[in-house]
């Protein structure tokens, strides 16, 4: 019996199977794809959420620079020169100054430091971020930031080593 001869069901069949099963291989396919994204979605989200807390975690660290910032900037405008400690531009002490997620806020020299701690991420504990007043200009206080032990997809794009 030639093939224009078979019933239809038997030429599908013929097709199904000169094709490498196609269908079946495109189904399997399909199945394969999603058992992928249901199983490896999970470890993707966790590690994009990981980043994304700890972002916002370093944040509560940049605002309370800004506030020590304040004092910082007063003493330079009165003195001309650098605080050397949280005492000398009239802020509480670095261990008075926290949050949730950062344990102290010193002035050293003219210098801001930011030790997260308390309730931050365990990969966040104990690092630091630097803010160094610069007044090379004469006129305005500018400020740069940077971090030796807090990798730059933490940290904010100004304070990203280049």
């Amino acid at each position: 019996m030639t093939r224009d001869q078979q019933p239809v069901e038997y030429q599908r069949l013929d097709e199904f199977h000169s094709s490498g099963g196609g269908v079946a291989r495109r189904i399997g396919c399909g199945f394969l794809v999603v058992v992928i994204l249901l199983v490896g979605s999970p470890f993707m989200w966790s590690k994009l959420k990981g980043d994304y807390t700890i972002r916002a975690q370093m944040s509560e660290g940049l605002n309370l620079n800004y506030r020590v910032r304040a004092g910082v900037d007063v003493y330079i405008e009165q003195h001309g020169e650098f605080p050397a400690s949280n005492e000398d531009a009239g802020l509480p002490s670095a261990t008075e100054i926290t949050g949730n997620y950062v344990s102290q806020v010193g002035v050293d020299d003219g210098k801001i430091v930011v030790i997260y701690g308390k309730k931050a991420d365990r990969r966040l504990v104990g690092k630091s971020v630097v803010f160094v007043p610069d007044m090379s200009n004469q006129q305005d206080v500018s400020w740069t930031c940077s971090s030796r032990d807090i990798p730059d997809k933490w940290l904010t794009s100004t304070c990203q080593s280049h």
